[in-house]
């Protein structure tokens, strides 16, 4: 038998009993470590006791951020069940076809969700729904304090293998269909000794947490090094600029870590507020996600805040390198060096390591690194090579001293006129044209140069963008043969919970905008 799991709710409960672990932002709800314990055991025996719930049954979720979507996470790690959170972002079908793909035993969901709860139920043949702030006259949904209050506690078991799922988290899905990327106690513990050195977490951590909990970004990525070492997180309904830079920038707030892509960062220094906000109390300011631009890195700077680029992915740890904050400075546009238990290699396309400075596609092997991706049928094997490497699909190049830096997605690459060209580059050169507020470039085909590059343009107000104008911005930064050769201006560009551009939905926009 593999190795015995322990429930580090109950560990932090007699060690950390009074400090605090989870906080909701909007209500003022406050638990400590013990009350957390408390909490999480009824729910545990509340799905055992009531739905029959145990190892390996899968708990599905539908719910804006709060404390309780944790409270459900270590729920169902007591039990050794499957906690499936569902990205309330995708279209009712697309949910559907998700939670009949994982067959969960039972549905917990807020009110906010309630209606999409009861038609995903509906569709898959879930007869279980537990909520909480459901509407008053739901007669569907068992009502989620209701049923702790009452409930036999579970007690931590000593039989649970760290080998055993705790979640299914599906990919943001800009590449296609999201998959399920499971996650274990090993991989969720490796993960946590991966950043133990750039967190620093223990009791008086504090965590702002506005993300997506649907997503390892929000829900396992900080906050799971945070809470393992008796840490608190702060929960958001959701990413609202105006509420987090209150909090962000209040010092009584005591919020010591906060992480977001960079549209978020660069959202939250647009604010008025942001001038006199007080962030003396922040230690760790990731921004992940994306490559920040350099204007974005400088305006924080300006604040006293060094914003750390980190770069992983939901089945890829979810850390893969981060940035120490001394090394900013000199290398603005590195995403850092690698995490201490994880293998990285830089592959080029013929299978050799990159030499160098010489770009190559991201390969892992390591125990954070998910074991597979969850199908009825059993797992399936993530993209790995006979040897056991994992390959990324991401391309990045590695400096002398073992500094990384992205350069894009392998398949968002093209080559024009015989030479490759990385979007990403173009894209960051773009951003600092002064009358750009957001771009993203992509490849289409041309039947000169096989393919040339589309430039979508987000404008500031009052101004205009020219074709030929960024082409010359761009001559004057970059080689000519990667300036984009065809420009749509457009309000927004499509984005995903997590910030990430849709690539996918650009190449389908039709050229005239």
């Amino acid at each position: 038998m593999a190795d015995a799991a322990k429930d580090w709710v109950r560990t932090n409960a007699g060690r950390y009993g009074d400090d605090l672990a989870l906080e909701n932002a909007e209500t003022g709800e406050r638990h400590t470590w013990r009350q957390l314990d408390q909490r999480a055991g009824a729910l545990a025996g509340h799905l055992r006791d009531r739905y029959g719930v145990g190892v390996g049954d899968r708990v599905l979720l539908l719910a804006e951020g709060d404390t309780r979507t944790f409270e459900v996470q270590f729920a169902c790690m007591r039990l050794g069940a499957i906690l499936v959170p569902l990205n309330w972002r995708l279209a009712v079908p697309e949910l559907v076809e998700l939670a009949a793909d994982v067959e969960p035993a039972v549905a917990i969901l807020d009110g906010v969700w309630h209606d999409t709860g009861l038609k995903i139920a509906e569709a898959t043949g879930v007869r279980h729904l537990l909520g909480w702030r459901c509407p008053g006259d739901s007669q569907d949904v068992e009502d989620y304090e209701a049923a702790i209050a009452t409930a036999t506690p579970a007690e931590p078991r000593t039989d649970l293998s760290v080998e055993l799922p705790t979640h299914i988290l599906h990919t943001s899905g800009t590449t296609g269909r999201p998959k399920g990327a499971i996650t274990t106690v090993k991989t969720l513990s490796w993960h946590a000794l991966n950043l133990a050195g750039r967190v620093n977490g223990g009791p008086g951590t504090k965590l702002l947490n506005p993300m997506p909990l649907f997503h390892a970004g929000g829900l396992t990525t900080i906050a799971t090094p945070v809470l393992m070492t008796g840490g608190a997180v702060t929960t958001m309904r959701r990413f609202e600029p105006d509420r987090v830079l209150a909090v962000l920038g209040d010092p009584t707030q005591g919020v010591t870590h906060f992480t977001a892509p960079p549209i978020m960062w660069a959202s939250l220094s647009a604010l008025p507020g942001f001038a006199d906000a007080d962030f003396s109390t922040l230690r760790l300011a990731e921004v992940a996600g994306g490559v920040p631009p350099l204007p974005l890195l400088e305006r924080w700077r300006s604040r006293g805040v060094v914003l750390q680029q980190a770069y992983g992915g939901t089945e890829l740890g979810p850390a893969v390198t981060g940035m120490p904050r001394d090394a900013v400075a000199d290398r603005p546009s590195s995403c850092g060096r690698a995490v201490p238990f994880t293998h990285v290699r830089l592959v080029t396309a013929d299978g050799t390591d990159a030499a160098t400075g010489e770009v190559g596609e991201v390969w892992l092997k390591g125990p954070s690194v998910t074991p597979g991706y969850w199908r009825k049928n059993g797992p399936v094997e993530p993209a790995r090579t006979e040897d056991g490497w994992f390959r990324t699909g991401d391309a990045a190049r590695r400096d002398a001293d073992g500094f990384y830096y992205l350069v894009d997605r392998v398949k968002d690459m093209y080559k024009s006129g015989g030479e490759n060209v990385a979007p990403a580059e173009v894209e960051r050169v773009l951003i600092t044209h002064p009358d750009v507020l957001d771009v993203a470039v992509v490849g289409i085909p041309d039947p000169t140069w096989g393919e040339v590059g589309r430039a979508f343009v987000v404008v500031r107000p009052g101004t205009t963008v020219t074709l030929d104008g960024l082409r010359e911005f761009c001559r004057e930064r970059i080689a000519g043969y990667k300036a984009p050769r065809s420009l749509v201006v457009v309000e927004d560009l499509p984005r995903n919970s997590t910030g990430k551009v849709s690539k996918a939905a650009l190449r389908s926009h039709p050229a005239d905008g």
